[in-house]
């Protein structure tokens, strides 16, 4: 979803945020896998408070993605007064809290499992902005699946601190999730959808996205699980969520088609400020009412319930925002940009011509077809 389109190699200025994401995502999980490999060379390992702290964090980090999510609905209700519009974002938030709260289990692992389909279609959004691929069904759902790992391996994982988290949420949901049936087909589905993706990934010349998917696996078994999951959400799925929101919200694309790429930022921190600040209010004040407790993984359960909530309202946006037709979001008059240029990966793996052929095309190019440049025929005359 973009505003301008740009010819030639260079790469949209709509693209450009995303692809400065993409990047600093991956960096970011690759330090976290170092970190977490770390006592393999001697390096101290990843204690328990540290890792609380560390997915604590991320978790703050990635609240503020879904801010805008009222401005978007507004825009694509017709222009539904924007109090209305809150008022149903901040009943269906809290109406998820509190079936997550009261309901049991069942809420939880429906919860979850919304959250996982969400974090793959983001994935598989991302891989289609980024290169312009489109999958075929069979792949596409393999990126989907792949593209959840960061939460759907530390759950076939359950580590010792994911488990006293979950035990704080559901203690069903602890017993559940460690049950040795229902890690094995976590893992199983997993590097199956995995195997395909990379795969048609490869086939496809989509180094890129192959890449990503590896990336996501080493996150979900090498880094402790919670660290992993919380890691993943705020420093990768919501920083290239925020990314898609400078080419999707109308005042910021329309600064990044001027090369505006700052002022864009910046209006964006100003629209999501207030909707970040009362977020994270809320995850503070849980916090401060559980910090004097001897068990730290109440607060991180706590804000993990309240995240698992505001998914609920946020990825219907996300949903509705990917599914509906591009002008109805910008607007009439608005034009898609292009596709990104191919690499010079891509170019350089385009077929080379057969020499053979070309010989054979330039010799009939020069042979003189029949009857070109020819006298014309005179017949003689006829003897009786």
């Amino acid at each position: 979803m973009s505003v301008t389109k740009q010819s030639g190699d260079s790469t949209t200025s709509t693209t450009a945020p995303l692809l400065t994401a993409a990047t600093w995502s991956r960096w970011l999980v690759v330090g976290t896998v170092v970190m977490s490999c770390g006592h393999m060379f001697g390096l101290p390992a990843i204690t328990a408070p540290v890792a609380l702290v560390v997915a604590g964090l991320a978790f703050l980090a990635g609240i503020p993605h879904g801010a805008i999510d009222h401005l978007m609905a507004k825009r694509l209700s017709g222009g539904t007064p924007l109090l209305a519009v809150a008022a149903v974002y901040v009943g269906a938030a809290a109406a998820a809290w509190a079936l997550l709260q009261w309901v049991g289990p069942i809420a939880l692992v429906a919860a979850v499992l919304f959250s996982a389909v969400h974090f793959g279609l983001g994935e598989l959004e991302v891989s289609r902005l980024l290169t312009a691929w489109r999958p075929r069904r069979i792949p596409a759902a393999a990126i989907v699946v792949a593209g959840s790992g960061a939460l759907v391996l530390p759950l076939a994982r359950s580590g010792d601190q994911l488990l006293r988290v979950a035990t704080a949420v559901s203690p069903e949901l602890a017993v559940l999730i460690s049950a040795a049936p229902v890690q094995t087909a976590l893992l199983s589905t997993w590097c199956v959808a995995a195997s395909v993706a990379v795969a048609a990934a490869l086939r496809s010349g989509h180094r890129t996205v192959a890449l990503d998917v590896v990336l996501i696996g080493a996150l979900g078994m090498a880094a402790p699980p919670l660290v992993a999951f919380a890691v993943w959400f705020g420093c990768w799925h919501a920083l290239r969520h925020t990314a898609r929101l400078l080419t999707v919200e109308p005042g910021c694309a329309a600064l990044l088609g001027d090369g505006r790429g700052r002022a864009a930022t910046w209006r964006l921190v100003r629209l999501s400020a207030v909707p970040s600040l009362a977020a994270l209010t809320a995850v503070l004040a849980l916090g401060w009412f559980t910090v004097a407790s001897p068990n730290p993984t109440t607060m991180v359960a706590e804000v993990l319930r309240l995240l698992l909530a505001l998914t609920v309202p946020h990825m219907v946006v996300v949903w509705w925002l990917d599914s509906v037709p591009f002008r109805r979001v910008h607007g009439p008059g608005a034009q898609p940009a292009a596709a990104p240029s191919p690499s010079k990966f891509q170019r350089r793996l385009r077929p080379l011509p057969n020499p053979y052929l070309s010989i054979a095309t330039k010799r009939r190019s020069f042979e003189r077809p029949r009857g070109v440049g020819e006298l014309p025929r005179r017949d003689g005359p006829r003897l009786r």
